[in-house]
């Protein structure tokens, strides 16, 4: 039941292309129209807009700027496809009636725009449980004249809530910290990762033992002329042969117990 949101960052607007076919000519599924719908949190609700349809075999592009009227201020939005339309109000996030496949998975084109250029991953994202964590390291520092680098903390949960939780983050070989930040459920949190006292050598660790979230690392130069957006894979995908979560539990509870979180 994936949701596609639209992501923001500093100097960009973001953008996100649904595509109504399958990424995969094996797996049965739904070939008809659908409709587009924005989610997003008010007055702790979700609330749901239907955007139109889109046929099968087409895409559409919907960018920040056509839906932000729709919503309040700093309120992430959720895009889907469904064979229905959602319910206008929810007190949990609404299971989508949508198509699915196995390998590779349905996903968007996640989108960031400046005046000058744009960046882009494919991705979705499902809620995430609430009492789950994020430990994520981050090898995609970007040193040079007029360069800046954020990490963008991307969490969804059932509940239409925004809670407050802290991040650190950590020098991984020394495991000196180096800042606590706040960040909020059910939101795309900006965090920069600059004035920190990383050089090119340095591997930063970001550790959040109260909300898990999807890491994008984000870097751009002269505030917006080129851009750069990435993201690690979790531990798990890089297991090929036995419990697969189990190693991951196994390098997450290592790393944790190097820091005094």
């Amino acid at each position: 039941m994936s949701y596609y949101p639209i992501l923001k960052s500093p100097y960009c607007q973001g953008t996100t292309t649904l595509y109504n076919f399958s990424p995969n000519n094996w797996e049965s599924v739904y070939k008809g129209k659908q409709f587009v719908n924005l989610t997003y949190i008010q007055d702790e609700t979700w609330c749901s807009h239907s955007l139109g349809e889109l046929m099968y075999g087409d895409s559409r592009t919907i960018s920040h700027s056509d839906v932000v009227d729709l919503m309040s201020e700093n309120t992430l939005p959720l895009l889907s496809l469904t064979q229905e339309k959602l319910s206008e109000h929810c007190q949990i996030l609404p299971i989508l009636n949508c198509n699915h496949t196995q390998v590779p998975t349905y996903r968007a084109t996640l989108n960031l725009t400046s005046e000058w250029m744009t960046t882009s991953y494919q991705g979705e994202i499902d809620p995430f449980p609430p009492q789950a964590s994020l430990l994520t390291f981050s090898p995609f520092l970007q040193f040079g004249k007029n360069v800046e680098n954020y990490v963008l903390l991307m969490n969804l949960e059932k509940q239409p809530s925004n809670r407050e939780v802290g991040v650190k983050i950590y020098d991984a070989e020394s495991k000196v910290i180096k800042s606590t930040q706040k960040a909020m459920s059910n939101q795309v949190n900006v965090i920069s990762l600059d004035d920190l006292g990383f050089d090119e050598s340095s591997l930063p660790v970001v550790v959040c033992n109260e909300m898990a979230a999807i890491p994008l690392y984000f870097a751009c130069t002269n505030r917006g002329e080129f851009l750069s957006l990435e993201h690690t894979h979790p531990p798990a995908s890089l297991v090929i042969h036995g419990n697969r979560f189990g190693a991951q539990k196994a390098l997450k509870e290592y790393w944790t117990s190097q820091f005094n979180t």
